[in-house]
C-alpha cells in the first residue's frame, strides 16, 4: 500500500490557500475588470470579503472558488492567479492566458513590487506595480492598505 501524499493540485482542486489569495488580491481589480457594471464588482467585492471574514464558516475557499468561477472574467483572472500566484498583469508575455502587454521576457512571472494588505484584517492584498502608483483603500473597512 502506498502513502504518498496527495496534494491539491494533483487531484485537479486548488489549494484552499492560494484560493483565498486570490480572493484577497481581486478585490482592488473588480472595478476595472466591471467598468460597465459597477454594480456587480460591488456585489462581488461584498461577497468576497463576507466569505473572506475570520469568522467565515470552514470550506470557505470552496465557497470563494464558485464566486470566482460564477462569472468567465474572474473566472479567467483567478485560474491564471491559481497558476502563477500573481495577478495576470504581472505575467509575463508568452505565458498561457496574458492579455496585458508587458516587457518581452521567456514567459516567466514578473516580479510584483511590495505587497500591500489591509491593515484590519488582511482581506485584501494588493502589489504595487510602481512608485507612482496610489496605494488603494481596503473595501471592507475603507482603511489605506499597508505594506506587508
Amino acid at each position: 500500500m502506498s502513502h504518498e501524499q496527495v496534494t491539491p493540485e494533483a487531484t485537479g482542486v486548488p489549494d484552499p490557500d492560494i484560493v483565498l489569495e486570490a480572493a484577497r488580491a481581486i478585490r482592488p481589480y473588480l472595478p476595472g475588470l466591471f467598468p460597465h457594471a459597477p454594480h456587480r464588482a460591488a456585489r462581488l467585492d461584498s461577497e468576497l470579503a463576507r466569505l473572506l471574514d475570520p469568522g467565515a464558516a470552514p470550506g470557505a475557499a470552496e465557497s470563494v472558488l464558485r464566486a470566482l468561477e460564477g462569472n468567465a472574467i474572474t473566472k479567467v483572472w483567478s485560474a491564471q492567479f491559481l497558476e502563477f500566484g500573481v495577478p495576470p498583469e504581472f505575467v509575463g508575455s508568452g505565458t498561457r492566458g496574458s492579455t496585458v502587454p508587458v516587457p518581452a521576457g521567456n514567459g516567466e512571472a514578473l516580479r510584483p513590487g511590495p505587497k500591500y494588505v489591509c491593515p484590519a484584517n488582511g482581506d485584501v492584498v494588493w502589489w504595487r506595480r510602481h512608485v507612482g502608483q496610489e496605494v488603494p483603500r481596503c473595501g471592507t473597512h475603507g482603511l489605506l492598505l499597508v505594506k506587508a
